[in-house]
């Protein structure tokens, strides 16, 4: 909740400063980055919560320390790869434009996203589900309303390069107090056994679990970069803040699955089905008492509450309408990929993630060049109800499990 009110001071206070045209810039860059970290940041955050969950219980802190060391030693190697090549392709080009200085400094985002994925993924395993997300969900966008708010009061310019700046500023706090709070939250014995590794095993459920992030990852940008690259910059930031208003629908279930994930491995390891079931029944529910409610007022109110919170300039409320509709069949389904990437089911979720994404490319390649912003909504909340849908079957199949909303 708090990472949700300071998400949306952040976005309104640079939207606000930069415009629609340096706004599209700055989300493009981002999505990119995104994009570049989908290796690291894709699937082992999952494998992570999911391994270390089942190894605390087994006590297996030999196999926790190794997967630890593993994870690190990828993140390092992985960031200084791409790190190097895209920069050094970037200089080379000599292209001195907006954009490509914006890009350079967004790269030195790429390492400190990595470490995070290792260190949320062993904190939430751990069950430490507050402190894996406080510094980049808390400190990283605390650290940006700060830095922009202060050019603001102090009537300089910014620009996206700076906005790129005040990012990495704080996801380097956001990085400290991280490391902090591992190092505080690792069993002694973890720290102290001697390291093992079942990197087979390891390999063998990363790939799906990386394909599934990577897709979903991907599904979730195709929108910003077909605007990017056919239609406009302005649209981009359109459809940002869309994006933000609509993401504030799905806030509960991503607050659900953050408590959740440790949960679902450990009572279906114990074997304890029935009462997994009862839990997600019960969080479903609660999700969906929170999300209704604020699905509604955007619909209704939309076009005023971007007005008054963006300015005339980010009105879409059509846009709005259509991805917080998306939004709600999100949330009436529940944890669904969640639910079969802490059983052992993460092919299921690739091939559903695969699905959704051929959906959302054709969709918005259909729809973007004619109807712009509002095809990009169209693709993306059509793409995000296939997945739903599909994963729903998926784990009544695979589990017996019925996520539903109103599962009985």
């Amino acid at each position: 909740m708090v990472n949700l009110l300071l998400t949306l001071v952040s976005g309104v206070l640079l939207a606000r400063t930069l415009g629609p045209e340096s706004y599209g810039t700055y989300a493009f860059v981002l999505s990119i980055i995104t994009l570049l970290s989908l290796p690291a940041k894709a699937g082992l955050p999952t494998l992570l919560v999911r391994e270390t969950a089942k190894n605390q219980l087994n006590k297996d802190w030999g196999l926790m320390r190794g997967l630890l060391k593993a994870s690190n030693l990828f993140a390092i190697g992985y960031s200084v790869i791409v790190v190097t090549i895209v920069g050094s392709w970037l200089l080379l080009r000599g292209d001195d434009t907006l954009e490509t200085a914006t890009l350079l400094w967004a790269l030195l985002l790429l390492p400190l996203m990595a470490f995070e994925a290792v260190r949320t993924g062993t904190l939430r395993g751990l069950r430490w589900v507050l402190s894996a997300q406080a510094p980049e969900q808390i400190v990283r966008p605390a650290t940006v309303i700060l830095l922009v708010g202060s050019v603001v009061l102090l009537g300089s310019e910014l620009s996206a390069v700076r906005a790129i700046q005040f990012n990495v500023i704080g996801a380097l706090l956001a990085f400290t107090l991280g490391v902090f709070l591992l190092l505080k939250a690792l069993p002694q014995r973890a720290k102290t056994a001697e390291s093992k590794y079942n990197i087979k095993p390891w390999a063998a459920s990363l790939l799906p679990l990386s394909l599934f992030a990577g897709l979903k990852l991907l599904d979730s940008q195709v929108s910003i970069l077909f605007l990017g690259f056919l239609a406009t910059s302005e649209e981009v930031g359109l459809f940002r803040v869309a994006a933000t208003g609509a993401a504030l629908v799905a806030f509960g279930l991503n607050a659900v699955n953050m408590a959740m994930a440790p949960q679902i491995a450990r009572l279906y390891n114990s074997g304890e089905l029935e009462k997994l079931q009862r839990t997600i029944t019960l969080s479903t529910r609660v999700v969906a008492l929170v999300s209704f409610p604020v699905a509604i007022v955007l619909i209704v109110f939309g076009g005023p509450i971007i007005d008054i919170v963006f300015g005339q300039e980010y009105v879409s409320a059509a846009a709005l309408t259509i991805l917080c509709l998306g939004q709600l069949v999100n949330a009436s389904a529940g944890s669904v990929a969640l639910v079969l990437n802490m059983t052992g089911n993460d092919k299921s979720t690739v091939i559903g993630a695969a699905l959704a994404l051929i959906v959302n490319l054709i969709l918005c390649l259909i729809l973007v060049p004619f109807l712009g912003l509002v095809g990009a909504a169209i693709g993306y909340s059509i793409s995000l109800s296939v997945w739903n849908v599909l994963l729903m079957f998926m784990v009544r199949k695979k589990l017996g499990i019925n996520t539903f909303v109103f599962a009985k």
